[in-house]
């Protein structure tokens, strides 16, 4: 047992990057990270500058053996969710808004006004 012990030990966290899908219309753009496991207070986004970071950890489940119990194969271990993105200058960034919900994070990124589109009168 003491070479999967060891092996559990090494392999206790695990930094991936979210997948994500990113839609855009006229007024926003809609980031959707996939963060399966995670609470919604351990999720963090982060604006500095230009970098749009996000970030989570999953928590540790060892708790959840029943007393007497020993753990002889483990596979799922602890993930880091870690991934950034440069935000164009048309991005309002005091506009940001996010939810979470069923392990996807949504995160609304309003465009700024100069970037809005605008309709032009032709006159006679």
């Amino acid at each position: 047992m003491a070479l999967i012990k060891k092996r559990q030990e090494q392999s206790r966290s695990r930094v991936i990057q979210p997948l994500v899908n990113i839609d855009e219309t006229e007024r926003e753009v809609i980031l959707e990270a996939e963060m399966a496991g995670l609470a919604r207070e351990d999720i963090g986004l982060e604006l500095k500058g230009n970098e749009l970071t996000i970030k989570g950890k999953t928590k540790e489940s060892d708790g959840d053996i029943p007393k007497g119990y020993t753990v002889i194969h483990k596979e799922r271990c602890l993930l880091e969710y870690l991934r950034t993105f440069i935000l164009g200058d048309d991005i309002d960034s005091n506009k940001i808004a996010a939810q979470y919900e069923n392990g996807i994070l949504r995160v609304k990124l309003s465009k700024a006004d100069k970037a809005q589109p605008k309709r032009i009168e032709i006159k006679e």
